[in-house]
């Protein structure tokens, strides 16, 4: 008997939850006419007296969750694969297999190494009482080979902030590209600049690719060789395909066209030189987690106003911080950029926990308006320049001509 490439699909399915080798299941391209889907994503849950399809409705500003009698789920799952889902991705201990619907309304199936290699745990326990977190421990195989799980699929002890921090990261990075023009985007293209060890850059990639099911390629820079080199094993070894490590350091970097720029604690003035990157790819998103501030600290000579309040070094050192990023926030904006700044972890799980976001935005601005307040900050504590200052407006920064800024 001849079946097409949907009924061999719909096979390989039910085949993979009788053999408990299921994972989960990705419906991405939406194209039905319900206001707000995105997605859904499929898991098998074990009640106190039933196994059940787990449907999770991802939308715009919400989730909802259904769950199903198994028979019941396969069957709604027929009838909204390449009628209302046009890409459709299965994962299971022995292979993922992607099936995908082209313009012309032809399956095509793609058969890929698996992205985990563990069987699920659907325990009561596991579906009632665990925390729900994007980025899961268990069966997560490159999450093992970054040491932050065992081969049980446990948290390693020492990597316990590790994990929040990575979890906390990508809610927010969820939350911004809702709000952003990315949304609706389906292939995004990410810069990690400074990116270490790779816990967050795989991560992002993980979630943008196989939970928001976008067609995603990431770049990790790294100047250690053997940071670069470990990460690109890892990467291999994982089959995520589109994600690639390069040696380089920030400044030097060739900044193509990019969604979102990344730079997580890059010091001191790294991170200006990440942020100019992000401005030069002309990105939707530029995403910061500064880490020191020596450029700014070294210059402060604040008025007699403030000469008395900040004689104690540590209460200078924390105001230089705060002018540090205070002044990032107002040069992205002057660039174009809506800004948020906020504690993205708590301080007992890091120090280095405020983030700077810079969102791009089409809204007019008051060049006048945000170059005078600049100005101000800089006579208020004696400061000369600010670095990022010297990278976006090189032959006009020192000139006591307004004008030139405001027409550069």
């Amino acid at each position: 008997m001849n079946i097409n490439t949907q009924e061999q699909f719909e096979l390989i399915l039910s085949s993979s939850i009788e053999s408990q080798e299921f994972i989960r299941l990705t419906l991405g391209k939406y194209r039905g006419g319900e206001d707000g889907l995105t997605k859904i994503i499929v898991r098998i849950v074990q009640f106190k007296s039933s196994i059940k399809l787990s449907f999770t409705y991802s939308y715009k500003t919400k989730e909802i969750v259904k769950n199903y009698p198994i028979e019941e789920g396969v069957d709604l799952i027929k009838t909204l694969i390449g009628s209302e889902f046009m890409s459709i991705r299965l994962f299971s201990i022995k292979q993922d297999v992607q099936l995908e619907y082209g313009k012309d309304k032809n399956p095509k199936l793609h058969f890929i190494k698996p992205t985990f290699t563990n069987p699920v745990d659907t325990t009561p326990q596991q579906h009632d009482h665990k925390k729900k977190r994007y980025i899961e421990s268990a069966n997560n195989v490159y999450l093992r080979a970054l040491g932050i799980t065992n081969s049980q699929g446990n948290v390693v002890k020492t990597m316990e902030d590790k994990f929040r921090q990575i979890n906390k990261f990508v809610e927010i990075i969820h939350g911004l590209v809702e709000s952003s023009g990315l949304a609706e985007k389906s292939d995004i293209s990410v810069v990690d600049m400074g990116s270490g060890k790779g816990y967050l850059t795989f991560a992002i990639y993980d979630f943008l690719n196989n939970i928001l099911d976008k067609e995603a390629s990431v770049i990790g820079i790294e100047s250690r060789i053997h940071l670069v080199d470990f990460c690109n094993s890892v990467a291999q070894s994982v089959n995520f395909e589109r994600l690639h490590f390069n040696q380089g350091n920030i400044s030097n970097y060739s900044a193509g066209k990019s969604d979102i720029t990344i730079a997580l604690h890059a010091c001191d003035t790294a991170t200006d030189d990440a942020i100019y990157k992000g401005i030069q790819s002309d990105s939707s998103l530029i995403i910061l987690a500064p880490c020191c501030h020596k450029q700014v600290r070294k210059q402060i000579h604040p008025n007699i106003v403030l000469k008395d309040l900040l004689k104690s070094g540590i209460l200078l050192e924390r105001q230089s911080e705060i002018v540090t990023d205070g002044l990032r926030a107002l040069l992205l904006e002057l660039s174009g950029y809506k800004t948020k700044v906020f504690e993205f972890i708590a301080a007992e799980h890091t120090s280095k926990n405020i983030m700077i976001v810079g969102i791009k935005s089409n809204h007019s601005i008051n060049k006048e308006q945000i170059i005078g307040q600049i100005k101000e900050i800089k006579k208020l504590y004696g400061i000369n320049f600010h670095y990022l200052e010297t990278l976006l407006f090189p032959h006009f920064f020192l000139s006591p001509d307004l004008a030139d800024l405001i027409n550069a």
